[in-house]
């Protein structure tokens, strides 16, 4: 009797197992009616999925582990990987693609495939940030169209992966391809940026923005770094790094201003919160995603009175929160957000205070937590801003 060897399973994550583990963080995602970002009547072999929506793409992937388990290359499945990244990216438990979707698609794609995965990128790009995202903006001159987020930044970082591979084949279509989509989203960005800087009364906005375009240039750059080292890859290495720091003749130097902005104000605003991945019920729905901080009031009034949540929830969300403060007594958006359930929930945060760690009930009851309490959301946003004008006139604006 001949024995066979069984054969090893494809590479990366199995695509039924990365559903689940959207539908395990985002479930309302899955059910996200898009319009496809296949124009009509393009070959059915453009489409992935339901329509190539990112959540049809999803509720596709038993389909698509068929496909993978004889060919770990499928389109399909990049789709999928896109599609995952998209639809959890701006939520509490990301799915973990971005190594495969920035390295690992592109390490030895040929010139074919490359170019086919570009395409998808492309229309992954194209997909609405605002369905799956608490942390976009909208540019003041055109509100209901596409608006800036960490998401851009995302695909930034596939596109240079991609654009990295193309320069190791010296494939100059693909290359020229990637760059063009890079330019295009940054110079989108900074536009932006440079509107808000021209707004007085866009404070707020502004500091978003910087939030958003600091992530995002420092995405770009950390693939850009990645790139081989070769004397004809060094110029376009260059010409993408660093763009809050050494390059601030691109774009108008909007990309160094929001850095020295965010840098000052908002990165300490903006981790990653790892301490609100523990309370499930923030994974229910959309309405509970956490927008940019440290703007946190109305999340927080949210979090007071939201029906989607019981008040053993609310106390799970005030334990993380507090976890967040005393990890980092800097940050001024979780007590924002403490402030705004004291205010808004019934009992406010005393009424939680039995049921949160008992290492954690005399933090509620004294320093900087009381003082958050006491401070409102206006006064608390003028002392902000007012800091905000002061580091705004080191560099000259657009």
């Amino acid at each position: 009797m001949v024995k066979t060897t069984p054969r090893p399973p494809p590479p990366g994550i199995a695509p039924k197992l990365l559903a689940a583990q959207v539908i395990g963080t985002a479930s309302w995602a899955i059910d996200i009616q898009e319009p496809s970002s296949i124009a009509p009547g393009e070959p059915a072999s453009r489409s992935t999925g339901q329509g190539g929506s990112p959540s049809a793409i999803v509720r596709d992937a038993e389909s698509i582990e068929a496909k993978w388990s004889l060919d770990p290359l499928s389109s399909n499945y990049f789709a999928l990987l896109l599609a995952a990244h998209h639809l959890t990216v701006a939520t509490f438990v990301p799915t973990d693609v971005d190594a495969r979707i920035r390295h690992h698609a592109w390490v030895d794609a040929d010139a074919d495939r490359l170019a086919r995965q570009i395409e998808l990128v492309d229309a992954a790009a194209s997909w609405d940030a605002r369905a799956v995202s608490a942390r976009t903006l909208a540019d003041p001159r055109a509100p209901e169209g596409p608006p800036i987020s960490g998401h851009d930044g995302e695909w930034l970082a596939v596109w240079a992966g991609a654009m990295g591979r193309a320069l190791v084949l010296d494939d100059a279509t693909s290359r020229d391809r990637t760059s063009a989509a890079i330019d295009a989203s940054l110079a989108r960005q900074a536009s932006l940026y440079c509107a808000l800087e021209a707004s007085p009364d866009r404070m707020a906005d502004l500091l978003r923005a910087s939030t958003i375009l600091a992530h995002n240039a420092g995405d770009l750059s950390r693939v850009v770094e990645q790139w081989p080292k070769r004397p004809s890859i060094e110029p376009h290495r260059t010409r993408l790094m660093k763009l809050g720091h050494e390059r601030g003749d691109r774009f108008g130097g909007a990309f160094v201003r929001a850095g020295a902005l965010n840098k000052a104000l908002t990165a300490i605003e903006n981790h990653r919160f790892l301490a609100l991945r523990a309370p499930r019920g923030l994974r229910r729905a959309r309405s509970l995603l956490l927008p940019i901080g440290p703007f946190l009031d109305e999340w927080g009034q949210t979090i007071a009175r939201t029906p989607l949540l019981e008040d053993d929830d609310r106390a799970e969300v005030v334990t993380a929160l507090l976890e967040t403060h005393v990890r980092g007594p800097d940050q001024q958006g979780c007590l924002r957000a403490l402030a705004a359930i004291h205010q808004h929930a019934p009992g406010g945060l005393d009424r939680l205070v039995p049921d949160l760690p008992a290492r954690l009930r005399k933090v509620v009851r004294a320093g900087a937590v009381r003082d958050a309490m006491k401070t409102s959301k206006t006064a608390f946003e003028q002392r902000y801003f007012a800091k905000a004008r002061v580091e705004r006139a080191l560099p000259p604006p657009c």
